[in-house]
């Protein structure tokens, strides 16, 4: 792949998103199912308006998709890549926290 200043824009973007620990709590509930607010609010123990301003925002930028079913909107994750890069990173910090060299 060629990166260039357009790519690395929208890389930065995507890590800007990926930097609210809330964000990255949600993303990881809806790994493996698609769920509505409520459920989501329940299981990351957040208040609902706060709840639904993170889904807005990993929305508008494509890491969740939404669908409505009656007086329900299901969010699920839209990208698994995304997590992969955030388990990359978790990794990271787990050696850095236990000062272990790097492995590829």
């Amino acid at each position: 792949m060629e990166v260039n200043d357009a790519i690395l824009a929208e890389a930065v973007k995507i890590y800007k998103v990926l930097s609210n620990v809330n964000r990255i709590k949600i993303l990881y509930f809806l790994e493996n199912h698609e769920a509505d607010v409520s459920s989501i609010v329940a299981h990351v123990n957040l208040p609902q308006p706060m709840v639904s301003h993170q889904l807005a925002i990993l929305y508008e930028y494509q890491l969740v998709t939404r669908s409505k079913q009656g007086k329900h909107v299901y969010y699920c994750l839209d990208d698994p890549h995304i997590l992969e890069m955030v388990n990359a990173m978790l990794g990271h910090v787990a050696h850095e926290i236990k000062h272990e060299p790097h492995h590829d």
